[in-house]
Parts: C-alpha cells; sequence; structure tokens
C-alpha cells in the first residue's frame, strides 16, 4: 500500500504552522459567508481505497487519543460530539464523530479530510506525520461505539 500523502494532486507545498493558523483564522472569522454555503464535504472516490494501515489496537487509541487532545478536542470536544470549548464561535459546526454519517466514512475519506482541511478546519498535513493520522483516526472510531 502506498502512503495517502502519494496520490495525485496532494499538497505538493508544506505550509509553516502560524500560515496554517492564520488560514484558520482567517477561514474562520474574515470569511464566515464564504463557508457557511459550502456543499456537503466529499473526499475524492481514490481517498477509499486507502485503508488504515494501523491496526486498531490499545497502543494506536492511546497515541490517537494524546493526537486527538493536543490538536482536535477545543473543536470537536472531549466526547467527539462536536461541542468543544472553540466550537461555538466557529462560523461552521465541527463534526461529530459520534454520527453515523462521519463513521460511515472509509478511513482514507477520513485521512484525506484531516491532511487537508477545509473552512476554518486547518490543513494538518505540514502538522501531523502520517502515523498520526492514523492513530487519531482509529481513536475517532471509539466515539461511533
Amino acid at each position: 500500500m502506498h502512503s495517502i500523502r502519494s496520490l495525485p494532486n496532494r499538497f505538493a507545498f508544506q505550509v509553516p504552522m502560524a500560515a496554517a493558523l492564520g488560514l484558520a483564522l482567517l477561514w474562520a472569522f474574515a470569511l464566515p459567508g464564504a463557508v457557511l454555503g459550502q456543499e456537503p464535504w466529499q473526499a475524492p472516490p481514490e481517498y477509499d481505497g486507502y485503508a488504515n494501515p494501523i491496526k486498531a489496537d490499545g497502543d494506536s487509541i492511546a497515541k490517537g487519543k494524546a493526537v486527538y487532545l493536543k490538536n482536535c478536542f477545543l473543536c470537536h470536544g472531549e466526547k467527539g460530539d462536536g461541542k468543544g470549548p472553540s466550537a461555538g464561535t466557529m462560523p461552521v459546526k465541527p463534526s461529530a464523530f459520534t454520527d453515523k454519517m462521519v463513521q460511515s466514512q472509509s478511513d482514507g475519506s477520513l485521512a484525506f479530510k484531516i491532511l487537508s482541511g477545509r473552512g476554518p478546519m486547518p490543513a494538518w498535513a505540514p502538522i501531523l506525520q502520517e502515523d498520526e493520522v492514523w492513530n487519531v483516526i482509529n481513536y475517532i472510531r471509539q466515539f461511533g461505539k
């Protein structure tokens, strides 16, 4: 299996963390009208074929939880319900990982969304390692149980 980062048109640039955060703030506060009219977020179909190469065991879930608490918790909440401390200030409400709509998506689709970002959600490609993405997906799957 190839790296999820090797798919065509994939993050040809690397954005410094400050720039990524600046873009997220711009999307969240300066352009709320553009964000509010977005279509449902669909990952490109080629990402559906990417399976998570990391087994969802206790070690992976613990690592994923650490990544989640550091990077995802403020928006998506401790319980993955989309009700994090920052969620109320956002023009687009964060996804609830407890929803069947999220849980029914492939791991590859979730990886694409984590890596690329959209609207107020930053692109985590410049920040997270690929194993961190797969581990956090294993952790997110726990919210659907």
